[in-house]
């Protein structure tokens, strides 16, 4: 999204603040994240990892975060050639999420892409949720995306541009089927969320989307009884196949999509 190397249109319009701006906005074109500076929450493994090798095959500096150890991440990153950084980061507590924003900038001067995939699945029925269960999947699931938006929401509205990515679910949309029903009120919270984010920060160049995965093969998954029944394509999601969509929205190529929940499922939910 340099506003130095691509061609603009520039629109006159009146945001939810009832405050005229000028926005300009990029057109679309081919992908090229070369120099670009990306934080990917839950890196360390599944969707986030595949987020963070796929984004840096487009030439992405990509900071980690994760509460489990990144050096796996780390070492795949190496073979791109390209800085990067790992930080331990329970995206439950606001002061740890804000350090390492803080670093992050310190590091690289900007942060230009915000993949907020850090999560948690648990299957539980209704009756088998009690409070603490709710409290921790809405903290994780819900409140952890938010926290990690507002504290790099400033940085992008600064520099006039920005992608967020958020990673929801099909339960979200859905209400899943060995989902319970705490994941999927909280993924349905993060499909609002993006929306909201989406209509108050295009006046700012800031592009939000989310992501709706299916049924994924990933270590949080693995011991799930998933399976590919009803799935048109006919086998389970693996983590490169959401991670191909997050380059597509962290990218050049989707500058005119925001506030879209992209279904990447096989044709599992067709909307």
């Amino acid at each position: 999204m340099d506003k130095v190397e691509r061609v603009h249109l520039v629109f006159l319009i009146t945001p939810v603040d009832n405050v005229e701006r000028i926005m300009v906005v990029p057109i679309s074109g081919p992908i090229d994240l070369k120099g670009k500076v990306a934080i990917v929450t839950g890196g360390a493994r599944g969707i986030g990892q595949a987020s963070c090798w796929s984004l840096a095959r487009e030439g992405v500096t990509v900071a980690i975060c994760d509460v489990l150890p990144v050096k796996e991440t780390l070492a795949g990153l190496k073979k791109f050639g390209h800085a990067s950084m790992g930080l331990r980061c329970d995206i439950q507590r606001k002061g740890e999420i804000v350090k390492a924003v803080e670093r992050i900038m310190k590091e690289f001067g900007e942060i230009d892409i915000l993949v907020a995939n850090a999560g948690i699945f648990e299957g539980k029925s209704i009756m088998q949720v009690d409070v603490p269960d709710w409290d921790r999947m809405v903290e994780i699931n819900l409140r952890g995306p938010f926290l990690f938006c507002q504290q790099v929401w400033p940085i992008m509205q600064k520099q006039g541009f920005g992608k967020i990515i958020c990673v929801g679910s099909s339960a979200g949309k859905t209400g899943g089927v060995l989902a319970g029903p705490h994941y999927a009120a909280a993924k349905g919270g993060v499909h609002a969320l993006v929306k909201w984010m989406a209509k108050n920060g295009a006046a700012h160049g800031i592009l939000v989307n989310g992501i709706a995965p299916g049924p994924t093969v990933t270590p949080m998954t693995i011991n799930q009884p998933f399976t590919s029944d009803g799935i048109p394509v006919g086998r389970m999601g693996h983590p490169e196949d959401i991670a191909e969509a997050v380059v597509f929205l962290a990218s050049q190529a989707s500058n005119f999509v925001t506030g879209v929940i992209l279904d990447v499922n096989g044709g599992l939910y067709m909307a």
